[in-house]
């Protein structure tokens, strides 16, 4: 006896597609939120970077100010960043201080985008999300220096500080 095989050829169901498709769709779905999380997280890691290094900046001009002062006879080693107070300060050095700025939210605190790629406080260049603000606590023998940078990202704001402690160890 022979068996003949029975070839079935009626194709696949309207039920298998449909449940094929939304495998896919929720596939598709994961991935897609995966992407927009990332692109969103990178963003903000973005902004934390730039506001890190214009922290670390802001630092290295206080500092530099002392080390002018070390060099300039004369010149106390706090002079010009003595005393209680916030300051505002740009990469021109000690000729950029400016002390009328009492709060981050001042206008003089925000920072912009010259033509050069550099950031300051002068209005004439680009505007950015950025702020800037130099707070200096003399403690007698040393200065407590902070840098805050405070950015918005829509309706939230986020704040980056960095601090030191300037000392005439000379």
């Amino acid at each position: 006896m022979k068996f003949k095989a029975i070839k079935n050829n009626l194709g696949i169901s309207i039920l298998e597609v449909i449940v094929a498709m939304t495998i896919i769709t929720l596939g598709l779905v994961g991935v897609l939120s995966l992407v927009i999380q990332n692109v969103k997280a990178q963003y903000i890691n973005k902004n934390v970077l730039i506001a890190s290094d214009l922290a670390g900046e802001g630092l290295e001009l206080i500092r530099n100010v002392r080390d002018f002062n070390w060099l300039t006879p004369g010149n106390t080693w706090k002079q010009n960043i003595v005393g209680d107070g916030t300051y505002t300060i740009d990469y021109g050095g000690l000729i950029s201080i400016n002390m009328a700025v009492n709060s981050i939210n001042d206008a003089g605190a925000r920072l912009y985008l010259n033509s050069d790629g550099f950031y300051v406080h002068t209005a004439t260049a680009d505007t950015t999300n950025f702020y800037r603000l130099i707070t200096v606590v003399d403690n007698g023998d040393y200065l407590d220096v902070k840098c805050t940078i405070r950015w918005q990202d829509g309706a939230q704001e986020h704040d980056y500080t960095a601090q030191t402690y300037l000392y005439n160890w000379r």
